[in-house]
């Protein structure tokens, strides 16, 4: 039962744990220190307080204003980083800006993107709809975008394929540029090679060019006129659907490991019988809710069914895949590690995906499997409560 009770906890509460805290909440901000790796999802999301392992996090808007000493993995709508960070960044999101120092290597895929000026970051590699370069890269910058302006510092090189491109910043190593429009502003300084392709054909690079020289290379040539065209906003949003997938194989895995390996090993055995609890159980709650919304004192009780059933839908899926790599590793003998049974689980979630796009006997079949899954969990709950300890003299 306590894992029926923990899964509340992990949606709308928070679970603390040795080596990790997790925060779930439609507002949650973080006013104190954190010494564990932090896991949040939630509306909004602001840390204000120094967190001194690893950040991840999923959000419609975040703001991060103090320091994350390790590496900052997050999905968002408008993320703000405004606190320094000591290690990497991986972040998918619709409007992201750095405004402090990266230690580390940043990795983004974004609608727009700005790193301020005056600020320091690792190496960059990122794809956006408009990017603006504002800042020092310690490494080299790389991607594919709409837009790129580069008025700040690269030290090693750059290569990238874009639409539009504006230089007006220094670029110390090598330059790899294939687009349709260049336009090298009179502040652009190139310290090595540049190997280009424009629309326009050869380009004037004038006095910029210090240490090398400026190459017209047709063999850059965008081949697919509408190339950028993939969909920014679909792309974007499919890398934040299986980041956050990802998130849920790792944090499901981890915390449930012991009970998804009993169930797994109960699917086989008993598969008929995990069916059965699997249907009984996503018609039983929402009846158990409808009739627990009759009386006043019931509506709690009624909006906690409710929301942990809607909750357990979103993420049946997920639960599938796990339980899934976990009956592949069981029947099979395999001894999986944890990361080999979270990307065996992901590898599945993205081929259920795939499945689930047939008309009928794709959701047929994952209802099948649903119950299936969640059936095998529910006869390995243990749902009696441990009797008193007696007090002795």
């Amino acid at each position: 039962m306590r894992h029926m009770f923990f899964f509340i906890l992990l949606c709308c509460g928070f679970f603390t744990a040795a080596a990790f805290r997790i925060e779930f909440g439609n507002n949650t901000t973080i006013s104190q220190p954190v010494h564990e790796d932090l896991y949040i999802a939630g509306g909004t999301v602001t840390i204000n307080a120094p967190i001194y392992g690893d950040l991840i996090i999923a959000g419609g808007t975040i703001i991060i204003n103090d320091t994350v000493t390790n590496d900052i993995l997050l999905a968002g709508g408008n993320v703000t980083f405004n606190g320094f960070a000591g290690d990497d960044i991986r972040c998918a999101g619709g409007n992201i800006r750095i405004s402090k120092n990266v230690t580390g290597d940043v990795v983004l895929a974004g609608g727009s993107v700005i790193i301020d000026r005056g600020i320091t970051i690792g190496g960059l590699l990122a794809t956006g709809g408009k990017v603006t370069m504002d800042g020092n890269v310690n490494g080299e910058l790389r991607g594919a975008f709409g837009e790129l302006t580069l008025n700040g510092n690269v030290t090693k090189g750059l290569n990238c394929t874009v639409d539009k491109l504006t230089i007006n910043g220094n670029v110390a190593g090598n330059a790899v540029l294939a687009a349709r429009d260049i336009v090298i502003g009179n502040a652009a300084n190139f310290n090595g090679d540049v190997r280009y392709w424009n629309n326009a054909g050869s380009l004037d690079f004038k006095q910029s060019v210090k240490n090398g020289k400026a190459t017209y290379d047709p063999s850059l040539r965008i081949q697919n006129s509408e190339w950028y065209y993939l969909g920014a906003a679909s792309v974007l949003g499919l890398l934040w659907y299986l980041g956050m997938a990802l998130l849920m194989i790792m944090i499901v895995q981890y915390l449930f490991a012991a009970t998804i390996k009993k169930a797994a090993d109960t699917i086989f055995a008993s598969s008929i019988k995990s069916l059965g609890y699997g249907c009984l159980f996503f018609i039983a709650t929402p009846v158990a809710a409808v009739i627990a919304f009759l009386t006043i004192v019931g509506v709690p009780v009624g909006l906690l069914l409710v929301f942990v059933y809607i909750t357990l839908l979103l993420l049946a899926t997920v639960i599938i895949s796990v339980v899934g790599a976990n009956w592949f590793n069981n029947r099979n003998n395999h001894q999986w590690s944890y990361w080999r049974l979270v990307f065996a689980a992901f590898g599945l979630f993205i081929i259920l995906k795939i499945v689930q796009a047939a008309p009928f006997v794709g959701w047929l079949l994952i209802f099948v499997m649903a119950c299936i899954s969640f059936g095998g969990i529910l006869l390995n709950l243990n749902w009696k409560r441990k009797p008193p300890v007696a007090l002795t003299d």
